[in-house]
């Protein structure tokens, strides 16, 4: 029989991360809440002082202050650091311009500018992290009482012998003979005779170009392939004229008769 071992104690895991405290979570909460609340009416002023209409100015702040709150959340050390210095350096240039110590300059209306899509980028990331992909357990299978491994399959001891019956041989059937079959084979494709429409109506356009003393048009072909009981429509004029004018291209340089 064999036996499975214990896991081992939870003692020797290692030490396992002490939980956040009511208190510990209040004053944290609160220090959130103290800050944005007193940063959001200077972040303000700044989308107003940098040339942001009044309508979107209060948007500003939530976008900054969003970004701070998300990298709390999310427990990243440099997203914390970066969202914070930003708030700083919001509150720190509001009161710049407000006392007129500092002009608004290129420099720093751009910077500002290029706060929001930042702010975006980096909540959109950190709204990522720490999502870990659930797997599936795998199937486990308890071997302490088998007494053969799983990936052998019991077998008995001693197997009934088979009775072999012995099998008549069939003999094949005969192979019927095909009859022969003997035709005469001329030494050469015979070649279909020409159809006579085709030389009757090219000879019949060629002559036009000769009557008419230039390119003849639809309606002479027509009119010539009708008078001789050929095929006249529009198609068969300009197949036979093509025909004509590829033996001799020189005809298709004629002026129109």
């Amino acid at each position: 029989m064999r036996l499975r071992k214990s896991p081992a104690p939870a003692k020797d895991a290692g030490p396992s991360p002490s939980p956040v405290s009511r208190t510990d979570k209040v004053l944290l909460g609160l220090a959130i809440v103290a800050g944005i609340a007193v940063t959001a009416y200077s972040e303000w002023q700044l989308a107003l002082l940098v040339g942001i209409h009044p309508v979107v100015a209060p948007l500003f702040p939530v976008a900054v202050d969003t970004y701070v709150v998300a990298s709390v959340r999310a427990g990243q050390g440099r997203d914390i650091a970066a969202s914070l210095a930003v708030m700083g350096g919001c509150q720190v240039s509001a009161h710049l311009l407000s006392t007129d110590s500092v002009t608004a300059t290129i420099p720093l209306v751009a910077a500002v500018s290029l706060l929001i899509p930042i702010t975006v980028w980096r909540v959109h990331a950190l709204a990522g992290i720490g999502k870990a992909v659930v797997v599936p357990p795998e199937p486990t299978v308890n071997v302490s009482r088998a007494s053969t491994p799983p990936w052998k399959p019991a077998t008995p001891k001693w197997s009934p012998a088979l009775q072999v019956h012995a099998v008549k041989a069939v003999s094949p059937a005969p192979t019927p003979r095909p009859e022969v079959v003997t035709a005469r084979v001329s030494p050469g494709p015979e070649e279909a005779p020409e159809s006579p429409q085709k030389p009757t109506a090219d000879m019949i356009v060629r002559g036009l170009y000769d009557e008419l003393g230039g390119r003849p048009a639809t309606r002479h072909i027509r009119q010539a392939l009708a008078d001789a009981n050929l095929p006249n429509s529009d198609g068969s004029c300009r197949q036979v004229r093509l025909r004509v004018e590829q033996e001799e291209p020189g005809l298709k340089e004629l002026p129109p008769a």
